[in-house]
């Protein structure tokens, strides 16, 4: 079967919970399964215990025949933004020097880790993301048993982003997702992100949503900018209340018919 008609399965892993879903392609796609699982050891933050129900769950006949996009949880990525640099010239060096500024944020954690850059305008500083080496390793390693090809790999502040981008402002709001444990934001400018900031979050997560509201307003001058998006499960929309002037949670009433759609739907329903 050509690869263009084989099933995708959406696959969002994280410490705490674990989701999966199958679209079968075609003229019309459609959800054909779902599956998912919760980390029962509060406080476990590793990926063993996830990527380990992922390797039971693969093992099912329904979900072989199919090639696999991963979200990965923000909790196990990092993120920066490199300036552009002239000096640069080419691919090799550009990844080096944004290995040099995530070392020089996050410390010697993030050496060994594997790095990589998104395409920006010509000139415009580039987003860099590092995610564990041997998380990557362990999970394609389960794929490659189960004979899934891996088709695409996202940190989850970023497949969020792009499911959201059609909704957001061009310039001047933050877009922030969060997850227990996490929160991941990126600033909207003109020429694309122009910050990111990330954190481990608790029960006060609602304190970094304020604090990124309070850098909206302080960072624009007109009251329709600085406005804060929020990606979240739906239980932490309830317990935030609403959403105010320049907070925004951003919901959708349909999963859609896209692989990645129907993940981030079940991400923020089924946690």
């Amino acid at each position: 079967m050509s690869p263009l008609w084989r099933d995708e399965i959406g696959i969002y892993v994280s410490p705490h919970r674990l989701a999966l879903t199958r679209l079968a392609r075609g003229v019309s796609p459609r959800s054909v399964g779902e599956a998912s699982w919760a980390n029962e050891l509060d406080g476990d933050t590793h990926w063993t215990a996830a990527l380990n129900a992922l390797e039971t769950l693969l093992a099912r006949p329904e979900w072989q025949g199919a090639v696999a996009r991963v979200v990965i949880s923000d909790h196990w990525v990092r993120y920066a933004l490199v300036p552009f640099s002239a000096a640069l010239s080419g691919a090799a060096e550009r990844l080096t020097h944004a290995r040099h500024v995530l070392t020089g944020i996050y410390g010697e954690v993030v050496s060994q880790w594997t790095v990589t850059l998104a395409d920006a305008r010509p000139g415009s500083a580039q987003v860099a993301c590092a995610l564990p080496a041997s998380l990557l390793e362990e999970l394609q390693l389960i794929l490659t048993r189960h004979k899934i090809p891996l088709k695409s790999l996202q940190p989850q502040l970023v497949s969020a982003y792009n499911h959201w981008r059609t909704q957001l402002p061009d310039e001047g709001a933050w877009f922030v997702s969060i997850e227990q444990g996490s929160l991941a934001a990126a600033r909207l400018g003109s020429g694309g992100w122009d910050r990111v900031h990330s954190v481990r979050i608790g029960a006060d997560w609602a304190v970094e949503l304020r604090r990124l509201q309070t850098f909206g307003r302080l960072a624009n001058t007109q009251a329709r900018e600085g406005r804060v998006y929020v990606d979240a499960p739906a239980a932490l929309r309830i317990a935030a209340g609403p959403g105010g002037a320049d907070l925004a949670w951003l919901d959708d009433d349909s999963a859609g018919d896209s692989t990645a759609g129907r993940l981030e739907f079940m991400r923020r329903h089924q946690a």
